[in-house]
């Protein structure tokens, strides 16, 4: 594994100054961290009640069983725990100028983004977390896609 190169503005000589973190980077970091713990947080409770969650889900479609809704209420926390870990990883990575940290952040919230569109058009309305989660993923992406970003952190492959 090799280390990144020096900041612009390091000779690599250790003489040089460090660039500092530009703001669209600790933006970044910021909007995954809190993507992170929202999405993790979110799937951790899911779990600890899913009996309760399944049960209502049962209740309320008699023609799914118990262990049904319950599978479909594990089911459909997985992507979001993927996604927050994925978060979690790229604001972890992002400071330490890693280039996969960009981009799986990059992916991350923009599946992210896409599934919450996606749930909130089934659900036929928005909540106040989904609008969160749009809105953070969107900073996210913005931030992560800036130029200072893009200058900062190294490119993905030596190119």
């Amino acid at each position: 594994m090799t280390a990144p190169p020096p900041a612009p503005g390091d000779d690599g000589g250790g003489g040089g100054v460090a660039a500092p973190m530009p703001a669209s980077v600790r933006v970044a970091v910021v909007l995954l961290a809190l993507l992170a713990v929202l999405l993790l947080v979110n799937a951790g409770l899911s779990w600890f009640g899913r009996e309760a969650i399944a049960d209502r889900i049962a209740e309320v479609q008699p023609d799914v069983t118990r262990e049904e809704a319950e599978r479909l209420v594990v089911g459909t926390q997985l992507p979001y725990v993927v996604i927050g870990l994925a978060a979690a990883a790229a604001a972890v990575g992002l400071p330490r100028r890693r280039p996969w940290a960009r981009w799986a952040g990059v992916a991350g919230a923009v599946g992210l983004a896409l599934l919450t569109v996606v749930s909130m058009a089934t659900a036929g309305g928005a909540t106040a977390l989904s609008l969160l989660v749009l809105v953070l993923s969107v900073g996210a992406v913005t931030s992560l896609l800036a130029r200072t970003t893009g200058q900062w952190v190294p490119p993905l492959r030596g190119g």
